[in-house]
């Protein structure tokens, strides 16, 4: 008796490891993006605590507790559009663009802009400093430095 109940428990967990190793490869082609967004989710979240520490405000458990359903939101959301583009869309989309996944990819730069645009605010608001305008600087003075090279040739 003992060893059929054994030998049950063992060929369940298989079977569960088999259906799970299944659901992450299907997901797979997707899990840079949802990597991409945990990655900003949590940056947001830092510069936001720093930016509640410079402003000597204070930090609770329900505004911390909000990272996890954003983090949900956001995941499930990216998950949902895969499945309606992969067995939907997809084929629609491929006849006008070469894109594949064209609808996954444009919601994942849209959350992905939300959260780079908070995490701008955030660092704007303790430094003083635009990050975009920042950037836009330095690439002009890189094209600067290219131009002068050219010059020089």
């Amino acid at each position: 008796m003992r060893l059929q109940l054994y030998l049950l428990l063992y060929t369940i967990k298989n079977s569960a490891l088999k259906l799970i190793t299944i659901c992450f490869s299907f997901f797979l082609p997707i899990s840079g993006i949802l990597g991409l967004l945990f990655a900003l989710i949590l940056s947001d979240t830092a510069t936001g605590i720093w930016k509640a520490k410079h402003q000597k405000q204070e930090i609770t458990s329900r505004k911390l507790s909000a990272i996890v359903s954003k983090l949900l939101l956001y995941e499930l959301t990216v998950i949902m559009f895969y499945l309606i583009d992969f067995y939907i869309l997809n084929d629609i989309i491929l006849t006008f663009f070469s894109v594949p996944l064209m609808l996954t990819k444009v919601l994942a730069l849209v959350l992905a802009s939300i959260e780079i645009m908070s995490i701008n605010e955030n660092f704007k608001a303790v430094k003083s400093i635009d990050l975009f305008q920042s950037a836009k600087l330095l690439l002009t003075r890189a094209i600067d430095v290219k131009n002068d090279i050219n010059k020089l040739k």
